[in-house]
C-alpha cells in the first residue's frame, strides 16, 4: 500500500489517494521515494499532450532507496540509494549497441506507454508514468532504470538529476557538444532551461542569452551564468535582438526548452548561417513545426531535437551528481519549493504562473 497521486480523468486534478503496489517482478525493484521533482512533462500528461492514458500515477524525476529486488536483479540491494530515469535500455537493441541508448527502442516503448501497470486500486489496474511514477511513496521500475548513488548525496537535490539536470546540461554537451568561446541562446528559463544555462557555462561558451517573458525567470538566469537576458514582451523582434548581441550573426547554437512551434521558428532565425537550433521542448502530439526552408540548404542551418539530453544514464547521472558534490553544477538553487505530496496540484498552478524553477516533493 502507497499513497499515490493519480490521475483520472485529463484536464482534471490529481487524486490523492492509497493504491496496492504489486511487487517487483524479475528484473525490477521495489523503492520507497524519498523526493520526486514536479516537471513540466507531467502537466503535459494531465494536459493530454503526452500519451498516457488515465489511470496514472504521475511522476518521472525521483530519487529514493531501494527495499526490494525482483529474482535476477544481482547490482542492486536493499539500503541503496538511487536515482529512478525514465529512460531505461536493454543493451542489446540497434540503438543500444550503437552507443545511443536514450533512444533504445525497449526504453522508449516503456517511457512513451507507461507499460505495465504497477498499481491497483479497488481492482482496477493502474499505471505507472514513464516506467517510474514518482508521485508515489513506493513504485515500482525496472533495475536498468535505477542509478545507484553515494549515500550522502541529499535525495531531494538528486531527484532533479532523474530528468530536469540530465536533460537540460545533456543538450548542451551530448546533442549539441558546445565548443568553448562559441554562442548560445537559451529559449525559456524554466527548470531545464536554467539547467541549458548552466550547460553551456560548463561548456565554456563565451556568451550565453536568456530569454524569456517572465523577469523573475531571467533574474534566476542570471545566477545561473546567463551573461545577457531578453525580455521576449519588451524585444519585439527576438532574433533581431540576439543578432545585435553577436555583431549582427546570430548565436552558434539556440536551444527550444518550452515546447511552441512560434519559439521554435524562432530559434531557428537566431543562428548563424551554420548554426543548430535544438529542441528540448516537447511539442503536443499531433503539432506541426515550419521553418524557413531557405535558410536549411543555402544557410546550411540545422533544426534537431534532443532527447533525455542524449544521455548515458549510467554514465552522465552519476558524473552530474560528482559535479554538484564538487559544488560546479548548480541544484539547490533550481529548489523553489519543498512540498507535501497533497500540495502537487497548486505545484502545477505555480508552474503555470511561472512561479518556481522546481517544487519537489518530500516524502516522509
Amino acid at each position: 500500500m502507497a499513497k499515490a497521486a493519480v490521475l483520472y480523468d485529463f484536464n482534471q486534478p490529481l487524486k490523492i489517494e492509497d493504491v496496492d503496489v504489486n511487487p517487483p517482478r524479475e528484473g525490477e525493484i521495489l523503492v520507497k521515494v524519498a523526493a520526486s521533482g514536479v516537471c513540466h512533462s507531467d502537466l503535459s500528461v494531465m494536459q493530454a499532450k503526452l500519451p498516457f492514458p488515465p489511470p496514472v500515477v504521475l511522476g518521472h524525476e525521483g530519487a529514493g532507496v531501494v527495499e526490494e529486488v525482483g529474482k535476477g536483479v544481482d547490482d542492486l540491494k536493499p539500503g541503496d540509494h538511487v536515482i529512478l530515469a525514465w529512460v531505461a535500455n536493454c543493451g542489446n537493441c540497434a540503438y543500444c549497441n550503437a552507443g545511443t541508448t536514450h533512444l533504445c527502442d525497449v526504453g522508449m516503448q516503456a517511457a512513451m506507454t507507461g507499460e505495465e501497470f504497477t498499481f491497483k486500486k479497488n481492482g482496477t489496474d493502474i499505471m505507472r508514468m514513464a516506467g517510474v511514477a514518482s508521485f508515489a511513496e513506493r513504485t515500482v521500475v525496472r533495475a536498468t532504470s535505477a542509478i545507484k548513488i553515494p549515500d550522502d548525496v541529499p535525495l531531494d537535490r538528486a531527484c532533479l538529476v532523474g530528468c530536469g539536470v540530465t536533460t537540460g546540461v545533456g543538450a548542451v554537451m551530448n546533442t549539441a557538444k558546445v565548443r568553448p568561446g562559441e554562442t548560445v541562446a537559451v529559449f525559456g528559463c524554466g527548470g531545464v532551461g536554467l539547467n541549458v544555462v548552466q550547460g553551456a557555462i560548463l561548456c565554456g561558451a563565451s556568451r550565453v542569452i536568456a530569454v524569456d517573458l517572465s523577469p523573475q525567470k531571467l533574474e534566476l538566469a542570471k545566477t545561473f551564468g546567463a551573461t545577457d537576458i531578453i525580455n521576449a514582451a519588451d524585444a519585439g523582434d527576438v532574433p533581431e535582438a540576439i543578432r545585435a548581441l553577436t555583431g549582427g550573426l546570430g548565436v552558434d547554437y539556440a536551444f527550444e526548452v518550452i515546447g511552441s512551434p512560434a519559439v521554435i521558428n524562432q530559434c531557428f532565425l537566431s543562428v548563424k548561417r551554420g548554426g543548430k537550433a535544438v529542441v528540448v521542448g516537447v511539442v503536443g502530439m499531433g503539432t506541426e513545426v515550419s521553418v524557413q526552408g531557405f535558410s536549411l540548404a543555402l544557410e546550411e542551418k540545422s533544426l534537431i531535437g534532443s532527447l533525455y539530453g542524449s544521455a548515458n544514464i549510467r554514465r552522465d547521472m552519476p558524473g552530474l551528481v560528482d559535479l554538484y558534490m564538487q559544488k560546479r553544477l548548480k541544484i539547490d538553487e533550481l529548489v523553489s519549493r519543498r512540498i507535501k505530496l497533497e500540495d502537487v496540484n497548486e505545484a502545477f498552478e505555480a508552474m503555470e504562473k511561472g512561479e518556481v524553477a522546481r517544487s519537489v516533493i518530500v516524502f516522509d
